[in-house]
C-alpha cells in the first residue's frame, strides 16, 4: 500500500478528491467492460425499441434511414412487438466505452491536482455531460427506465456536479 500511496489523492484535501478518484476509476472499469460484453450496457440502457413506420416517405432530399426517429419505443403490444429489439449495439457500447473511460481519465487527473481551474472544469463537465446524456435517455429517447442499475450513474453524474460547483471556491483559487 506504501507503494501506491503517493499516487492516490490525499484525503488532507477534502472528501472530493478521492471521490473523483473512485467515480474516475468506476468509470474506466465501465470503459473496459463496455468492450468485452453487452451485459452491463443493456441493464442501463433497457428499452425496447420497434421501427418507427410514421416517417414520411423518401424524397430526393429526404431519406427516413437517416432520421434519428428511425425506431420509436415499443408499446404494448402491436405488429411490431415482436421484432423489438433493444439499441445497445456494439458500436454504441464502444462509443460510450470510450467517452467513459475519457471522463474516468479527467476525473483521476482532477483528483490529484483539484486546484488546477482547467482540469476541475473539464470534471465538472464530464458530469454535466453525463447527466444530460441519462437524463435525455431517460425522457426524451425513452430508452432508459428508472431502476436500480440507473441510480449509480445518475447520482454520481448530478451528485458530483453539484458538488463540484459547490466547492469551486475550496480547492480553485482565482
Amino acid at each position: 500500500m506504501e507503494a501506491i500511496q503517493p499516487y492516490l489523492p490525499s484525503a488532507a484535501k477534502g472528501y472530493l478528491p478521492p471521490y473523483l478518484f473512485f467515480v474516475g476509476v468506476v468509470a474506466i472499469g465501465n470503459a473496459l467492460q463496455n468492450f468485452g460484453t453487452l451485459h452491463y450496457t443493456r441493464r442501463l440502457y433497457n428499452g425496447k425499441f420497434v421501427p418507427n413506420h410514421a416517417l414520411p416517405a423518401r424524397t430526393e432530399r429526404y431519406n427516413p434511414d437517416d432520421s434519428v426517429a428511425i425506431l420509436k419505443p415499443a408499446s404494448g403490444a402491436g405488429k411490431d412487438t415482436d421484432k423489438a429489439k433493444d439499441q445497445v449495439t456494439p458500436l454504441a457500447a464502444r462509443l460510450f466505452g470510450m467517452y467513459t473511460f475519457f471522463a474516468g481519465i479527467i476525473r483521476i487527473y482532477t483528483s490529484l491536482r483539484p486546484e488546477d481551474p482547467s482540469l476541475y472544469q473539464l470534471s465538472i463537465l464530464t458530469h454535466v455531460v453525463a447527466a444530460i446524456h441519462f437524463t435525455s435517455e431517460m425522457f426524451v429517447y425513452k430508452s432508459m427506465t428508472f431502476t436500480g442499475p440507473q441510480g449509480f450513474p445518475f447520482a454520481a453524474a448530478y451528485c458530483g456536479t453539484v458538488w463540484m460547483v459547490m466547492q469551486w471556491g475550496h480547492y480553485v483559487s482565482n
